[in-house]
């Protein structure tokens, strides 16, 4: 059952990586069609949005479940707390960008200085967060990787290599380029790793 379960999610990590540069690639052909044939500038809720939010969906699920099978395989516990805070950041992290393109959306025309400043705070803040974040689970796995199977250190290192992405803000688009690798990753984790449990020696 418990196999079964994880399979599923290992799937579902797979349409994560599919997804999220389809949503990109999306957004980007609905801005140049818009503004090439239409003329139209406004910011508007489209077809891209919705793929956003389903993969953020999904990505909790996800995150929620590499925490359930570090319990189950591992009977390891320390990263709770931080993978809790990442699904937080996630859904924080759309429900506040929705909630901005919305407002601009009412509030159109706005002044582009204001516009440009609201969202540079915005997505600073948000990428030193969960860069520390990112940062602190990568260690704390590292720190006992001995006793984790070949892909949740490879995990590991990706991870703390897009939490010092994020962390810098101005490397943070790198980061784009390795979420559908982290997801393909997670998924072999789930597809891959075995059952029996592991005691963790926590350091």
């Amino acid at each position: 059952m418990h196999s079964n379960k994880y399979t599923i999610v290992g799937w579902l990590a797979v349409a994560q990586a599919i997804l999220f540069p389809l949503s990109i690639t999306l957004a980007i052909v609905e801005k140049g069609v818009a503004t090439n044939l239409f003329d139209f500038h406004k910011p508007f809720f489209g077809p891209s949005d919705v793929l956003g939010l389903i993969f953020t969906a999904i990505a909790i699920y996800v995150l929620w479940m590499f925490k359930n099978l570090l319990n189950d395989h591992y009977e390891y516990h320390d990263l709770d707390l931080l993978i809790l805070i990442s699904i937080w950041w996630a859904a924080l992290f759309q429900v506040v960008g929705l909630g901005l393109g919305f407002l601009t959306m009412i509030f159109w025309p706005v002044d582009e200085k204001v516009f440009a400043l609201v969202y540079i705070v915005f997505f600073a803040s948000s990428m030193i967060c969960i860069g520390i974040v990112d940062i602190l689970i990568a260690v704390k796995l590292l720190k006992v990787k001995e006793h984790f199977s070949e892909y949740i250190r490879a995990f590991a290192y990706i991870t703390i290599v897009a939490g010092i992405c994020e962390i810098t803000v101005f490397l943070s688009p790198i980061t784009l380029l390795m979420i559908p690798v982290t997801c393909i990753i997670l998924a072999l984790i789930f597809f891959k790793d075995k059952r029996e449990n592991h005691t963790v020696d926590y350091v």
